[in-house]
């Protein structure tokens, strides 16, 4: 196999392993429309289990506002706050976003949100998305407040609809029995694979490679297929 296809095929198994991590996406094209996800698992103890509820309420070319509910159904120990959500990508392309004043959450565009990187949007209670404070949603705990989405000229939301593509990330403070931050990926509630809430387990939850850790399994796994067709070579030019 010569260095450019070695090249080509490190890239391809990247590829495919991010399109695994990114492939969940719901649209909101009419007023009234409504989709939750889902973040549950278990770590250190914890049963870790959050429901958010996005409901678009009003929406002109460039604005849409969404009615959010946010359900912390967890319980073990240590606080369990949930601190932090985000949206991967978002279509179309937005240009700010906001939440209705004193709700105790803001909202940023083109961010990082911890584990996860760069995101089009993320919503947070605390100091900013990365986390910090004493801010969030507890055990317990429900949150209700309008989340405002805007977008640029030469987008229109109500021909478009707006969807969101996963991964939809979250982070948590002060999780189970050592108190540490955790960041793990959610799901769309209701649908394959994603469990149904309640503070029933681990549906929809797990830990998330970082993207370096992402391409290195790639590599490793192109390097030990490329050593068992080389090394065979090797050893009968030898002989």
């Amino acid at each position: 196999m010569k260095p450019t296809k070695i090249r080509w095929a490190a890239a391809a198994a990247v590829m495919v392993l991010c399109g695994q991590a990114h492939g969940a996406a719901v649209t909101f094209d009419s007023l009234s429309d409504s989709e939750t996800l889902l973040f549950s698992t278990v770590q250190d103890g914890a049963t870790l289990n959050v429901t958010v509820k996005f409901t678009l309420s009003s929406w002109t070319a460039t604005s849409a506002t969404f009615a959010m509910v946010l359900t912390n159904n967890s319980f073990g120990p240590g606080q369990n706050r949930f601190t932090a959500f985000g949206i991967t990508a978002v279509s179309p392309t937005l240009t700010g976003a906001s939440t209705s004043a004193n709700s105790g959450w803001g909202a940023t565009i083109d961010t990082n949100l911890p584990s996860f990187q760069n995101i089009d949007l993320c919503i947070w209670g605390g100091n900013n998305c990365a986390g910090g404070a004493n801010g969030g949603l507890g055990e317990n705990e429900i949150s209700n407040f309008n989340l405002t989405l805007t977008t640029g000229a030469g987008n229109n939301f109500m021909t478009s609809g707006i969807t969101f593509t996963s991964p939809y990330g979250s982070k948590f403070q002060s999780v189970g029995t050592r108190g540490q931050s955790y960041e793990f990926e959610g799901c769309i509630q209701g649908t394959s694979g994603c469990g149904g809430g309640g503070g029933g387990g681990a549906g929809g939850g797990g830990n998330v490679p970082e993207p370096d850790a992402l391409a290195l399994i790639a590599i490793a796994s192109l390097a030990a297929g490329l050593s068992r067709r080389v090394l065979p070579r090797f050893t009968r030019a030898a002989r």
